[in-house]
């Protein structure tokens, strides 16, 4: 291997696959990333054996073909302290990659290509194509809800229902749940029902740019999600559980309360410096045309918050988790929100007033 690269175009997939790749791996290998050469592109592949991420870098100019692996961490980190503008010629010498730019050369070790992984292929029956920012704002709208670390592993992920030209994308971890939907002819009449691991998810959202890019390519088999950019291919396993039944969480409350979103952001953002650092309770006291936060803490601290709504019912006082609040809040996009209660031991709806996604989230109540 032989070739030149420019520095802009190595760093960005670098760092994408280098997210991919552990730290602490039980086999050397696996912490290193699989460099190859393909159609005039040098290939970048990192994996968990989980999940696998390639990434495209095109090559300025080639003296000789080759394959080999590379600590990702430490390529990384060279690629990044060096100035910008760099030329950086990657050659292969013996046991060794030598990096040179300009008057800095680099000499690292390297494993044989053949000791590198791959998740083993598999068929794709379901594909269809999807807006690169749908599909990210769908796992953006819902991801803080996913469990973690879970003992109900189909908890610690997001569920894609998809079929009828429409995705539904789900989470929850047993105290909230997080739900949002899309409608696009591309997605066809196929249908799938699916559990990304969360890790996948966390990646997926940083591999997505905020840019309204070409659409994405989506395969899904029986136990493999792959989705194809023009710039990488990620690949990823599949949970293998079914998902319960998330529509009987959902409260049929008729007890409803509209109000600005960002003044109620604002309130609990402030009411959360005193709330309790373990517990995070905070009390809603919910009357006619007001809503009032309260928190306090183990220093006897106390922080009282009241704000406008618009509602007429009965007055109800419930506790919840302040940060349940505040990851919902900040994931409506709207100005006015509409909340649904049903009573003091029932979860609180929480929606969007108006959005071009379908969106709801459930937090369920805590004892305070």
């Amino acid at each position: 291997m032989d070739i030149i690269v420019q520095r802009e175009a190595l760093l960005k997939p670098l760092q994408a696959v280098a997210s991919v790749v552990e730290k602490k791996q039980t086999l050397p290998v696996l912490s290193n990333v699989l460099l190859t050469i393909k159609d005039g592109n040098l290939l970048l592949t990192g994996t968990d054996l989980e999940i696998e991420l390639v990434g495209f870098v095109r090559i300025e100019s080639m003296q000789a073909e080759g394959s080999t692996t590379v600590s990702a961490q430490k390529l990384f980190a060279i690629c990044r302290t060096l100035p910008e503008g760099s030329t950086l010629r990657l050659s292969l010498e013996k046991n060794f990659l030598v990096v040179r730019a300009g008057e800095s050369c680099f000499t690292l070790n390297t494993l044989s290509p053949q000791d590198f992984p791959s998740l083993e292929d598999s068929e794709y029956p379901v594909q269809f194509t999807l807006k690169q920012n749908h599909f990210k704002t769908l796992l953006t709208k819902t991801y803080f809800a996913m469990g973690q670390q879970d003992v109900r592993h189909y908890l610690n992920g997001a569920y894609l229902d998809i079929g009828q030209n429409s995705i539904k994308c789900v989470a929850a971890d047993g105290h909230r749940l997080a739900l949002t939907s899309i409608q696009d002819e591309n997605i066809g009449n196929v249908e799938a029902r699916i559990i990304l691991p969360r890790k996948s998810v966390l990646e997926l959202i940083r591999l997505f740019s905020n840019d309204n890019d070409p659409d994405v390519k989506i395969y899904i088999g029986d136990s493999r999600f792959r989705v194809v950019t023009t710039d990488y291919t990620f690949t990823s396993k599949l949970i293998n559980a079914q998902y319960p039944d998330y529509t009987r969480l959902i409260p049929q409350g008729t007890t409803v309360a509209m109000g600005d979103r960002e003044v109620i952001k604002q309130a609990l953002t402030r009411a959360s410096i005193l709330s309790n650092e373990k517990f995070r309770g905070v009390r809603f006291q919910l009357e006619p045309s007001k809503l009032r936060i309260t928190a306090n803490n183990s220093d006897q601290e106390q922080a009282e918050e009241a704000v406008t709504l618009n509602y007429e019912g009965k007055d109800i006082e419930i506790g919840f988790n302040i940060a349940y609040l505040l990851d919902v809040v900040s994931a409506i996009g709207t100005k006015m929100i509409r909340c649904v209660f049903t009573d003091a031991n029932s979860g609180v709806l929480i929606e969007p007033a108006e959005d071009d996604y379908q969106s709801l989230y459930v937090i369920m109540p805590m004892r305070l």
